[in-house]
């Protein structure tokens, strides 16, 4: 039984490193391009802030969008776009439109009484809804604050590498004991 916890630690130590070491890149990556939007594996995972996809979206969720070329954009997809360096919009696609040969869409979000008001071009698209988490949103951002880092990351590890130290510190003394007896 011990061997089975001992692995199972293991794995969720090893787990853990990588989940830090992903995050630190992540970190160092977002601080670096500001202005792009990170991705794993071709899927971006975001935060939606507003109620105007409702009540498909809710404020909390998480949405995961993956990268797509422009021209496998269809209509009532819902699509993340950036409408300046800072600002990115999730809403669903009610037109697509051509114009000197270059595709743009028309947007609205489900909860608006209005379509948006600018066309979307292509250079805009960031991707489109691969599937959301309801309230991922809240969990990704007490994650990345300082507070949850700490808590849900760092402690963690704190905790694990203890046990592994408490683990080493009794077969020292095991075998400190086992060197005295003969």
């Amino acid at each position: 039984m011990k061997k089975i916890l001992k692995w199972i630690s293991n794995i969720i130590l090893g787990l853990l490193i990588i989940l830090v070491l992903f995050s630190v890149f992540s970190m160092f990556q977002s601080r670096k391009n500001s202005d792009k939007v990170q991705s794993i594996f071709g899927y971006k995972p975001m935060s939606v802030l507003t109620g105007s996809m409702r009540p498909n979206l809710q404020p909390g969720d998480m949405i995961i969008a993956k990268e797509i070329p422009e021209n496998k954009v269809k209509l009532e997809d819902i699509i993340t776009y950036k409408v300046d360096r800072n600002t990115l919009v999730t809403h669903r696609v009610i037109d697509i439109v051509t114009k000197d040969n270059k595709l743009y869409f028309k947007t609205k979000g489900d909860a608006n009484n209005v379509e948006d008001q600018d066309l979307v071009s292509s250079e805009q698209l960031v991707g489109v809804l691969a599937f959301n988490i309801p309230n991922g949103g809240y969990i990704a951002n007490f994650i990345r604050s300082p507070k949850g880092f700490l808590l849900l990351i760092i402690l963690p590890i704190i905790l694990l590498l203890g046990g592994e130290l408490k683990g080493i510190l009794s077969n020292v003394d095991e075998y400190n004991d086992k060197v005295k007896k003969s």
